[in-house]
């Protein structure tokens, strides 16, 4: 990229082939392959230091006349992203979004129902129950346009939502369709500029740094947002090289999401944000599933 300059790069597509290995993930529900591709594209992005990118998604639209046709004739999920017919367009399967998979889902506790401990940093961890946030949280006519809500944020209500005919072979086994691989952690506004940013997927580990001449304040604080399927409030740890820290729910810039607010002092300033490791690609209704050996390790008992 050196030959471009200092200038602005922004990346209007990205994706892979979600209907890679002979569909392999659509007949087994398990999207590790696609997750790997995924997350692979996003450590290029973030290391070449780019300043933004759009994920691909895709939905078929048609006429009025048409979408009458097809529920009539019982054909309108035909028109929507499936395992059977992909994106419907030259053959391609790049859409993150798929009628015949699931959302990703958040933290089986979200931050605002948690009970726990304080955070191991000398910061806190806050969500404030009579915000307006709060109360949207729980509604479900005004939910934010994320991976668990995209779904029926995308469906129109002339087409119906219900799971497509996509034969049995490739269309019995949902998944999350690699979104932990696209759920990351990233900068939303800084104070300073960024040198480094980056998601360690395996490791569930963020890294940020940055350089300024002036510190963040109570007013202007640097910004992250923070991916509650990643960083549960519960099992959250934050490092920094000065200032304080705090994590919020709130619905600024048009939904519900999960910020950390960094209150930093001027010159290199290093974060590490540590969250929650889970296996990659895994079949809906195992994701949650632990072996013995894993149990164990959290019970900190041993094996004969």
């Amino acid at each position: 990229m050196e030959y471009m300059g200092k200038h602005p790069c922004i990346f209007t597509e990205i994706g892979i082939p979600y209907d890679m290995d002979d569909k392999y993930a659509y007949k087994t529900g398990d999207f590790s392959s696609q997750s790997s591709a995924m997350d692979a594209n996003h450590f290029a992005l973030e290391g070449c230091g780019c300043n933004g990118y759009a994920l691909w998604v895709y939905m078929c639209t048609v006429c009025h006349f048409m979408q009458a046709c097809f529920i009539l004739t019982g054909n309108a999920d035909k028109w929507q992203n499936n395992h059977e017919w992909g994106d419907l367009w030259n053959g391609e399967d790049l859409s993150i979004f798929s009628l015949d998979d699931k959302p990703l889902p958040l933290h089986p506790n979200p931050n605002s129902q948690v009970p726990g401990p304080p955070s191991r940093s000398v910061s806190t961890i806050s969500v404030d129950r009579s915000s307006p946030a709060f109360s949207e949280s729980h509604s479900t006519d005004q939910s934010p346009v994320l991976p668990e809500t995209l779904k029926n944020k995308l469906a129109t209500p002339s087409i119906t939502s219900q799971k497509s005919n996509t034969p049995a072979e490739i269309g019995s086994t949902p998944g999350f369709r690699a979104a932990e691989a696209y759920v990351r952690p990233t900068p939303i506004a800084t104070v300073g500029k960024v040198t480094s940013s980056g998601f360690d997927l395996r490791n569930a580990t963020f890294t940020f740094s940055l350089e300024c001449k002036a510190p963040a304040t109570e007013e202007v604080p640097t910004e992250v947002f923070l991916p509650e399927f990643h960083f549960p409030r519960d099992n959250t740890a934050v490092e920094v090289s000065s200032g304080r820290w705090t994590i919020s729910v709130d619905d600024r810039d048009g939904g519900l999401i999960q910020r950390l607010r960094w209150y930093h002092g001027v010159g290199k300033q290093n974060m590490k944000v540590k969250g929650v490791q889970r296996r990659q690609g895994m079949p809906l209704g195992k994701e949650e599933e632990e072996g013995y050996l894993e149990q164990c390790r959290q019970n900190s008992c041993s094996l004969m």
